[in-house]
């Protein structure tokens, strides 16, 4: 009894101390809690929000819709910013081909007409740059297939699959900004290639009302400031995917919404306005100095006071009318100097972080006048950039799905395949052509006068040093009068060749007796030879040098002349 107690009591101890270590240890966590609690709100009373740089510059935490809508229609640095991009990579259309022949193919021919009819491109540029004032952008297609416009349109599977046959018309395109629309309805089905694409578009058009009829007018946008005046109405409607080409540029996770071009440098932007607006108000205050009037110290010490209402009086005439004076006893009136300061620095310095947050040459940035000035260098780099974007976006997510939903319905006729083909950026101007002329010029005069042709022959010199193609080496060849023999025929040919200039054969002839060997020099030899060449062959004295040279065989007689300098 006395061991069971024993053991009961040691158990109890045990038992005691963990309970202790166990109190020891959530003290510890309390004191550390305590701590961290401490420092924090510590740290918190010493960071307040007003030393938040964000919210002591006034930068918005989130950018909306009509944020970034304002700024585009006020500010022109954010309408720069928005339109530059879209306006570079469309300064040219693209070729749209079925193939690389000459000859117009019938998708070609309806492809053209479409254009020259509905003026595609610029409905396309448009679009773009609507895209990029929000986070996406759409094309409103009007197909003649008589649904309303919450329904698909004929000959498109939801699976955005061609399904059967179809021939509609494009009535219209419209474009629109995020600004008036809203994506309803996504697709939700995993197994559809369109998994997470929208399904349904709400759109909000202007109801424009007048005594006779109620109208949408499918061209404009609700301006912001009639929206609640009563000057304006919206009227929304549901929208199939099917009629809509869904525009986002900058995409990155999603390829619903992508970036919008202003959001990297929405705050200079801001201080751009800052500086502008403050530069502005700080020269209409600083322009016309204040005036100081004090009261002379003997008129003080007289008890002279200041008539205010006189005083206000004659400066609103002196200010506003053509008094030019003041009439002041026992006062003085003193100018206060004006301190305006130049915002150049601040708005290069504000120019400068836009351009390297763009990736953008500040020249180019800064508009077509500085652009002219711009590098050969910037101007290849940035033409590679919008050479990118017309192959990498504009024409797989922007020309492509249009044109394929064109097919599908049926407004195009279908083709084997087709192909969109952007002009070189780099192709030289006029200036540029004649500038690189001159120069060549001045080259191939160097390499004639210098007698470089010794050294190298003239077609190696245009094809290796001057970079010609070889068809129009030969051309050039060819019209000098040097022929193809340069081109074509190697050292041992040009040998053979001239030993045959050197040696002349000619056929019996009628001359003398008959049967003779002589030939008739004037009659038997050749047209082609000359007068000269004749009298030569026949020895006549009259020609310095001249040695005729006679071989008679059985068969053909031979003739032949040499001359003393070809002797020596």
């Amino acid at each position: 009894m006395a061991t069971k107690k024993k053991t009961v009591a040691i158990k109890n101890r045990i038992q005691e101390a963990v309970n202790s270590k166990r109190r020891e240890k959530q003290m510890m966590n309390e004191a550390i809690r305590n701590a961290s609690s401490t420092r924090a709100n510590f740290m918190q009373k010493l960071f307040d929000e007003r030393r938040d740089i964000d919210v002591e510059c006034g930068y918005p935490e989130e950018i909306s819709i009509e944020m970034y809508k304002k700024m585009f229609a006020r500010e022109g640095v954010a309408k720069r910013v928005v339109k530059l991009m879209p306006e570079e990579s469309w300064i040219v259309d693209p070729k749209i081909m079925e193939d690389e022949k000459t000859e117009e193919t019938v998708f070609e021919k309806a492809w053209n007409e479409l254009q020259d009819e509905k003026n595609l491109y610029q409905f396309l540029a448009r679009g773009d740059v609507l895209s990029g004032i929000g986070c996406f952008g759409i094309l409103f297609l009007g197909f003649s297939d008589g649904e309303v416009m919450e329904k698909s349109v004929p000959g498109i599977n939801e699976r955005g699959e061609k399904e059967g046959n179809t021939n509609l018309e494009l009535l219209y395109i419209r474009t629109f900004d995020q600004s008036v629309v809203t994506v309803q309805k996504k697709e939700e089905d995993p197994d559809n290639p369109r998994f997470g694409q929208p399904t349904l578009y709400q759109i909000s058009f202007l109801e424009v009302t007048d005594t006779a009829s109620t109208t949408v007018d499918l061209d404009s946008v609700i301006p912001e400031d009639q929206k609640s005046t009563g000057e304006a109405k919206t009227v929304t409607r549901l929208v199939h995917w099917t009629r809509i080409i869904h525009l986002a540029d900058n995409r990155e996770m999603s390829e619903i919404f992508g970036v919008p071009r202003m959001q990297p440098v929405f705050n200079r932007i801001m201080d751009v306005r800052k500086v502008l607006s403050g530069s502005g108000e700080m020269f209409w205050k600083g322009a016309f100095p204040g005036y100081s009037f004090e009261l002379l110290p003997q008129a003080a010490e007289a008890g002279a006071t200041v008539d205010a209402d006189s005083l206000a009086t004659q400066f609103e005439d002196y200010q506003n009318g053509l008094q030019r004076y003041l009439a002041l006893t026992g006062m003085t009136a003193k100018s206060l100097a004006p301190q305006v300061a130049d915002p150049t620095a601040h708005m290069t310095a504000i120019m400068q972080n836009m351009a390297v947050t763009l990736n953008i040459p500040l020249r180019i940035l800064l508009g077509s006048e500085q652009a002219k000035l711009a590098s050969t260098q910037d101007k290849e780099t940035w033409n590679g950039r919008v050479a990118y974007r017309q192959n990498k976006y504009l024409t797989p997510m922007e020309i492509r799905p249009f044109i394929d939903r064109l097919i599908m319905v049926g407004v195009l006729p279908e083709p084997k395949q087709y192909m969109v083909k952007w002009p070189d950026l780099n192709t030289s101007t006029e200036i540029e052509l004649a500038e690189v002329a001159d120069k060549k010029t001045q080259a191939l005069a160097k390499y004639v006068g210098g007698g470089v042709d010794s050294i190298i022959p003239p077609s190696e010199y245009l094809t290796i040093i001057m970079e010609m193609d070889p068809k129009e080496v030969k051309v050039i060849m060819e019209a000098a009068g040097t022929g193809n023999n340069e081109l074509d025929i190697d050292e041992d040919e040009a040998a053979a060749a001239l030993a045959d200039e050197e040696r002349i054969l000619a056929v019996p002839g009628t001359m003398g007796e008959e049967g003779s060997d002589m030939v008739n020099i004037e009659k038997d030899l050749p047209d082609w030879w000359t007068i000269n060449e004749k009298r030569r062959f026949n020895g006549q004295p009259d020609i310095p040098g001249g040695n005729v040279i006679v071989q008679s065989s059985n068969e053909i007689p031979a003739f032949e002349f040499e001359t003393e300098e070809e002797e020596a």
